[in-house]
C-alpha cells in the first residue's frame, strides 16, 4: 500500500500558485514539475512552504518573479 503523502501551503502560496496555474501555465508538464518541487521541498511533516519557496516551485521557463514589492490594489 502506498503512502499517502500531505503537503502544507500557505494561503499567500497557494493563491499565487493558482494565478500561475490559470494566468502562465503552458503544459500539464508545468503542473507536474510544480508537484514534484512541492514534494521535494516539503521533506518533513509539518514543512509549510511559503512564499520564500515560489520561485522553487515555478518551472524555470517561467521569467516573471513574484515580488511583494510590486503588488497592486483594486482600483474602482
Amino acid at each position: 500500500m502506498q503512502q499517502t503523502k500531505h503537503i502544507l501551503v500557505s494561503l499567500p502560496l497557494i493563491l499565487r500558485l493558482f494565478e500561475y496555474i490559470r494566468e502562465e501555465a503552458t503544459s500539464d508538464e508545468d503542473l507536474h514539475f510544480m508537484a514534484e518541487r512541492m514534494s521535494e521541498l516539503s521533506w518533513g511533516d509539518g514543512v509549510k512552504l511559503t512564499m520564500n519557496e515560489y520561485d522553487s516551485i515555478i518551472p524555470k521557463h517561467y521569467t516573471k518573479t513574484y515580488s511583494p514589492s510590486i503588488e497592486t490594489t483594486p482600483t474602482e
